[in-house]
Formats: C-alpha cells, sequence, structure tokens
C-alpha cells in the first residue's frame, strides 16, 4: 500500500549486497521490502527476469549462496527476496553464506524480512559482509503510530481526520489491521471503525485483560456477550505468556497490547476465563450470565 519508490531507487543507485528488514512491526518491514523491490524493477528490471522470491527459513541461506554464483544473461544485476534469512540460517552455514554475500556486491541485491533483529552473536558474523543494511521496524504507539496511519491514509485518499483518529486509537500498534481498515474506509465504507472497537468480543476481552476501567460498558452493547469466552481465553493466555517472556508465535501486534499489562492481572484475567468457559461448556450460564464473572 505505502510505495515510496522515488526514495527507494537513490538507495539502490549505491548497490546495498544485504538489506535486513526486521520487525516486531513486520507490516513497515514487509513493505520496505516490496518497496525496495519496486525500485529495483522500475531502475533495472522492468521486465522482472532477475528478480526471484526465493524459499524462506533454513532453505534461504542454500539458494542464496547457489544464486550468488551466477549472474544472468539479460541484465548485470539480481535481486534476491527472501524471509528469515539471518533469523533460519543454520550455524554451519553462516560462513558460506557471509561469503557468497561478499563475492559479488555490486551484482546481487538481497533482501530479507526478519521477525526480530539479528542478535550480537549474528551481528559479528554479518559484519564480514561488505554492505549491509539493516531496517528496524518497533511497534508504533501513540502519536508515532497516528503520524504512520496519517502518511498511509494520504496514500489511499482517505481525509477523514476524525475516523483517522479513531481508528487510530481502536488499532493502536497493529498496522496490519489499520491498513486493511484503511483500504475499507478508502472504498466508501461506513462501519469500518466499529468493526476494530471494544465492542466485539476480541475488543471486549483486550479491554478486560488490559483492565480498561470502561470495560464493563462494553458487556452492555448490543451483542457484545455473544461468543466473548473463547476469545476471552486466548487473549488471557496470550497476555500471560507475554508477561512471562514466552511470547513465541504470539504475533507482535498480540504481543503490544499486552506489554503493559501485570503479571497479576493477566493470571487473574486467565483465571476468571477458564472458570466461564467451564460454566458455559457445563450450560451452568448463558453467554451474558458467564461474563457477570468477570472482575
Amino acid at each position: 500500500m505505502l510505495a515510496f519508490v522515488d526514495e527507494a531507487i537513490p538507495l539502490l543507485h549505491h548497490v546495498v549486497m544485504l538489506i535486513l528488514c526486521c520487525g516486531p512491526d513486520t507490516y513497515r518491514a514487509v513493505a520496505r521490502a516490496r518497496e525496495l523491490e519496486n525500485a529495483f524493477r522500475q531502475k533495472h528490471d522492468a521486465s522482472g527476469s532477475s528478480v526471484e522470491h526465493l524459499p524462506s527459513g533454513k532453505e534461504a541461506a542454500d539458494q542464496i549462496i547457489e544464486r550468488s554464483l551466477s549472474v544472468s544473461l539479460f541484465t548485470p544485476m539480481r535481486f534476491l527476496r527472501v524471509d528469515d534469512l539471518a533469523g533460519s540460517c543454520p550455524k554451519a552455514k553462516w560462513k558460506p553464506l557471509v561469503q557468497a554475500l561478499a563475492r559479488d556486491p555490486e551484482r546481487v541485491i538481497v533482501v530479507s524480512v526478519e521477525s526480530e533483529k539479528p542478535d550480537a552473536s549474528q551481528m559479528k558474523l554479518l559484519s564480514e559482509v561488505p554492505k549491509l543494511i539493516i531496517n528496524d521496524y518497533s511497534i508504533q504507539h501513540g502519536k508515532a503510530f497516528r503520524a504512520w496511519l496519517g502518511e498511509a491514509a494520504k496514500a489511499v485518499g482517505v481525509k477523514d481526520e476524525v475516523a483517522l483518529d479513531q481508528l487510530a486509537r481502536a488499532s493502536d500498534g497493529d498496522a496490519w489491521l489499520a491498513s486493511n481498515e484503511l483500504l475499507k474506509l478508502a472504498a466508501g465504507g461506513e462501519s469500518v471503525i466499529e468493526a476494530v472497537t471494544a465492542s466485539d468480543a476480541y475488543g471486549l476481552a483486550d479491554a478486560f485483560v488490559r483492565g480498561d476501567r470502561t470495560r464493563h460498558e462494553y458487556l452492555y452493547k448490543e451483542d457484545a456477550a455473544e461468543g466473548a469466552a473463547y476469545p476471552l481465553l486466548q487473549q488471557s493466555l496470550a497476555a500471560v505468556r507475554t508477561v512471562s517472556g514466552d511470547a513465541n508465535s504470539i504475533p507482535p501486534f498480540i504481543q503490544s497490547k499486552f506489554k503493559q499489562v501485570s503479571a497479576q492481572q493477566a493470571e487473574k484475567m486467565l483465571a476468571a476465563s477458564l472458570l466461564i468457559h467451564h460454566a458455559q461448556r457445563l450450560g451452568l450460564a448463558s453467554d451474558q450470565e458467564a461474563l457477570e464473572l468477570l472482575p
């Protein structure tokens, strides 16, 4: 959705061998990788014959090593797009990978989207790559997120500042959700904001887990309680795992919702959601009745 091609082209003019676009804001990381690919196509390879999307994870290193040994006959440069190159590279592959990246830095560009910034040991290995850029995209909140949303809105022609303010508050930190809702607004949708506010089941769950002071008001909104028990259990468990440091496989935007939640609050909500789930499964309470058990 955001294609700042004019900014990317000058960067690619000074050819960089390896560019890592790191999370945890995976939306902006992926968007940056897409911008760089678009810039490469416009400046060096309009046909796309020298742009390749390679397998991700552990296979990525082998693919990079293999392709670095040859250059396309139709263009003097090659663009290789991959995910999790640094994060999943086996130890045994690091030395040949770095050698491959150093072999011909003026003719091969590798762009990888990483869920996390390389750690200290990986950075030491990557320091041997002659041309390296690391773009680190942290989760944005508050004013920073609203500023980003404003720029994203311009790209799709959304000018309703009130709607954007509401969307920023409802999706704070979740760039994927915000971008999807922006497209709906751009298409003329009117109920887009309601879909991401705390009146839905997951919004209700998030409000209770975070200890939102107005959380009880949501219980009495139409259909707020319907189907809320399972999302409450899911989000409570995600909160407990986030605050305990065991957040593997939990999407970054969900983690960002619960980073400020105390361990005591997360555990209290998990206990309550387990009780609610149990009461419903046994037929002892309706959706609305069960949610009355929330603290």
